[in-house]
């Protein structure tokens, strides 16, 4: 099988990208790539550091393996499963490239995040020198047969389909206070991400108070070819929290995102705090895998 490696190029590799994480995931129920949803959402931002794998020995080329920067000197790994012997290749390069990029000995430190139960990567990463360290986040899953539990919101709240020009805005300022963005983060993203094939406005979701503030928020991507669905992203301002609209925005996304039969619902990189787990908990997203920082300090 020769496999090539070569530079990301978004004109003629987006889509091939995505038809590569599509196969993976729906031939084996590989998790350990990215869904299609995240991609979609990250490749313009992160398209320079991307790095590809190519299988050129086929009628039809194939991308089998990508690594995908998540920030600077921050990489993931997607991987074919049947070319998993391209571990330690994909990891070197990530070490070369950092390495190359670094710009002053405060830059010493390289991670890739990987979630658990990889043995081949692991061990990848072991032989270049990474080890395991804190939990970035957890992929959390929903099992699609658990019913839709019936939370509804407080008297006097009501949540309705997210208006653009009515309320990008706000909820890229309530975007800001709760995941703490800088000023970066504005209703321009917003618009972007409408302009996706995941996104589907009546799976766009807010909770509006009886002052008419949006006390919450969500959103339900769904991926057109491989119906692999994503709850991102999900919050509720601090002064409407404890309330039950977490639970109500989240169960009212249930009942709209039905209609397109999903073949996966996950959080990808979900927060670990006791107040996000119980509410993953009661609205039935119970599988659960940790993703982990592997660092290499030098």
């Amino acid at each position: 099988m020769p496999v090539v490696t070569r530079e990301y190029d978004p004109k003629h590799d987006f889509h091939r990208v995505m038809a590569f994480l599509r196969d993976s995931f729906t031939e084996s129920g590989n998790l350990h790539n990215w869904l299609p949803p995240k991609f979609e959402s990250n490749h313009a931002i992160i398209a320079e550091g991307i790095r590809l794998w190519e299988d050129v020995g086929r009628v039809e080329p194939k991308i089998v393996a990508a690594a995908t920067p998540e920030d600077r000197f921050l990489y993931s790994i997607q991987m074919d499963p049947g070319y998993a012997h391209l571990e330690d290749e994909v990891v070197g390069w990530i070490v070369d490239h950092c390495t190359s990029q670094k710009a002053s000995v405060e830059d010493r430190r390289i991670s890739v995040l990987a979630l658990e139960g990889n043995p081949m990567r692991e061990a990848a990463l072991r032989e270049h020198g990474f080890e395991r360290r804190e939990v970035y986040g957890i992929l959390r899953l929903r099992d699609l047969d658990t019913p839709i539990p019936d939370f509804r919101p407080p008297e006097g709240y009501t949540i309705r389909t997210a208006r653009p020009d009515e309320d990008f805005e706000r909820i890229a300022a309530a975007i800001r206070l709760v995941f703490g963005h800088g000023d970066w983060f504005t209703r321009d993203i917003l618009d972007q991400i409408s302009k996706a094939s995941f996104y589907r406005e009546e799976l766009d979701l807010v909770a509006i108070a009886p002052n008419g503030d949006i006390a919450s928020f969500c959103t339900f991507r769904v991926d057109p070819q491989s119906r692999v669905a994503e709850l991102e992203p999900m919050g509720t301002l601090p002064k409407y929290r404890r309330m039950g609209l977490a639970k109500a925005i989240i169960a009212e996304g249930f009942r709209r995102l039905s209609e397109y039969s999903p073949t996966l619902l996950y959080i990808g990189g979900a927060a670990n705090t006791p107040e996000a787990n119980r509410l993953y908990e009661v609205t039935g997203f119970t599988e659960k895998y940790y993703y982990h920082f592997w660092r290499r300090e030098k």
